[in-house]
Order: structure tokens, then sequence, then C-alpha cells
């Protein structure tokens, strides 16, 4: 029997040793598809872009880099800024740590300014078991980190559950299991999606585009079935009771993820680079422990989206492609706004000096009685 186990570990060893080899043979965004397709596209030419925004379907959706390259540089033209969007569709905080971490060590320093739109946190089932995209980002320098925070912000028996599902996920990807086929699409070129990197090829692709592109998709049902106004006000109101409740909250149970986005910002102001974290809009019963997070970040550092009344044309029907995400016409809005806000935040850094107050040019009382008009 011992002997067995000798061999079993060998064997694991062995398995363990190839599987790392592979994964290094791969880029960071193997396990993603739309990521990896848009790193093929970032990578072709890394040296024009100086801005980075990472995160979830809410910057994916809602942030156009060529709308808000052309409003920041309208105003701010030694900025010269030029942007990639990084969103992914369900694309964690932790997820977009480890993506912010491999493309700073790809950039060659042309990277100045970087946005982090914080999503969902650590959440893990059973469904996510298996999957390629929620394993790919696993590694030896986060797995704790990320155990830490499901236990720190997970109740009951989650606390306990979650971090054994990320412990085994990292084990599915250390060991490979299940991934040759994944393995062999990367190394044939066939790991991409095209149309994902968006018409302009700068990583935004909106909901109504790509509904275009694919109309017999789940995206046709998800904007038949929840875009209804029942449904949108719901969630509006939601908000506004989550935000009201939590919006004074000093008390954050996340203390890990919370340390881990200030050594970014730390780490990232150390190498002249801007950080600003994004709390998206609409994310309903997330704000529960978001907002408590967000609220321990450094005021110059972070920008919220979460309360209804602050930006009430996010919320209308019009504007929505479903309960939560923006359509187009309402991600041109929310780019406007945002673009205001950061350079606002940029202000705040001292990064850029505040635009000088526009000169009106009023009316003059003219107390000369023999001008033009006035009694002789």
């Amino acid at each position: 029997m011992k002997k067995l186990f000798i061999r079993m570990g060998i064997l694991i060893l062995i398995v363990y040793a190839i599987s790392q080899v592979v994964l290094i043979s791969m880029p960071f965004s193997w396990g993603n598809t739309r990521l990896n397709t848009k790193f093929d596209a970032y990578k072709e030419t890394p040296e024009q872009y100086n801005t980075l925004l990472i995160g979830a379907s809410t910057t994916y959706r809602h942030i156009n880099p060529q709308a808000f390259d052309s409003i920041v540089n309208a105003l701010h033209p030694e900025l010269n800024i030029k942007s990639f969007n990084f969103g992914i569709p369900a694309n964690r905080t932790p997820q977009s740590m480890h993506m912010l971490d491999n493309l700073l060590d790809f950039d060659n320093g042309n990277i100045k300014y970087v946005v982090i739109d914080m999503s969902e946190l650590t959440k893990m089932g059973a469904d996510n078991l298996h999957k390629k995209e929620m394993l790919y980002w696993y590694n030896w320098g986060n797995i704790g980190d990320v155990m830490k925070a499901s236990y720190e912000s997970e109740k009951g028996i989650n606390k306990f559950g979650v971090p054994i599902l990320h412990a085994f996920s990292f084990a599915e990807k250390s060991l490979l299991f299940g991934n040759g086929p994944s393995v062999f699409m990367q190394h044939a070129g066939l790991n991409t999606e095209p149309l994902s990197v968006g018409p302009d090829k700068n990583g935004f692709y909106s909901l109504d585009q790509e509904m275009h592109d694919d109309p017999e998709g789940d995206l046709a049902t998800r904007f038949s079935d929840l875009r209804t106004q029942d449904t949108i006000d719901y969630r509006t109101m939601r908000c506004k009771l989550l935000v009201e409740k939590y919006k004074d909250a000093s008390k954050n149970s996340n203390k890990t993820m919370e340390a881990n986005l200030i050594a970014i910002i730390k780490q990232c102001e150390a190498n002249n680079i801007s950080v600003v974290i994004m709390l998206s809009q609409r994310l309903g019963e997330r704000y529960e422990y978001l907002i408590p997070l967000f609220n321990q970040l450094p005021e110059e550092n972070r920008i919220g989206f979460q309360d209804p009344d602050a930006y009430p044309l996010l919320n209308l029907r019009e504007n929505l492609f479903d309960l939560a995400h923006l359509n187009e016409n309402g991600a041109e809005i929310f780019t406007g706004i945002f673009a205001s806000e950061w350079l606002n935040r940029l202000e705040m850094q001292d990064v850029i000096k505040p635009l000088p107050a526009p000169k009106v040019e009023g009316d003059t009382l003219n107390l000369n009685p023999t001008a033009d008009g006035g009694a002789q």
C-alpha cells in the first residue's frame, strides 16, 4: 500500500510538472475566449495604449473607449488618452486583479492610467466547477487571499464551502484536468471570438451590437424578458434601499479584498500609474458587501454610480438593455458621465489641474454720458 501511494504521488508530481510547462507556454488569457481575443488585439500595438479599463460586463458594455478618449482629450489634450476596454462578462474582482498584474507585466512603461470596475468578489457555486473561465486565473500568489476573502464575505456553511470550491478549482487548473481541448485550441489559434473585441477593435461591444450579430442567441430573450418596466422599477427601488442602508457603512467584513485593492493603488502610484476603482450602477443585492468595501477606498481613487437618484438617466428604460445593463444609447450617456467623473479624480490626485472657469462676457455699465446712446 505504501508503494502504491508513493507511485501515485510521483505520478501527480509528473503531471503537475508537465502541466506547469504547458501553462507557461500559454498567455494568461487562455481560459477566457473573449479575454484571449482582446489580448490578441491589444498586443498587436500595445505601445499606442496608455489607459486600461478592466472589469466585468458593466465595463465591457458601458464604456466606449473611442468616445471616452475623444471627450477626455478635447478637455485635456496633454493626457493624450488612448484606452482599451478589457471588460469581460461575469469577471470577478480577483480576476480583474489577475488581469491587471499580467497586463502590467506585459507593458513596457506605456500604461499611465488604470480603471478597475469593482464587481462580484468571490462568489462560487457548484455550477461554476470544471469551467476554464472559472479556473484559468488562479495561481499560488492569489489562491490564499481568494479563499480567505471567501470566508470573510460568505455566510453560514458557505464560509467553508466556497473556499473549498476555490481550492478544488485551483487544483484542477494546476493539473489541467479536463483542459486538453482548451490547450489544443489555444496552440492551434482557435481560442478566439473575433466579434467580441467590438467593431472598433478596442474591446467595447454593446449588447445591441451583439444581439444584432447573433439574433438567435440568448440576448434577445434577455432584452424581452428583463426589460419590462416593472422589473426595471423593482431593481431601481432595491438599489435605492441598499444605498440608503449602506452609504455610510464604515465596517467592512472583507478585509482581505480591501487590503488587496489598497495594495494595487499604492503599487501603481509607486510606478506613476493613476488608479481609479469604479462601483457600477444597478448591481442590486451585491451592494450589501460592495458598498462597505467601496467606502474604505481613498476618495480620490474611487468613483461610485450606485445611487440611482444621482444618475437618473442610467435608470430609464429607454437607456437600458436589461434590468442591469445599458443599451448603446445608455452606454454613450454613461461614457460621458464617467469621463467627467474620472477627470475629477485625476484633479484630486494632482495628476491634472482644474480647467479655468469659462469667462462670461457680461454687459458692463457704461458711465460715460457722451458715449453712443448717452445723453448729449
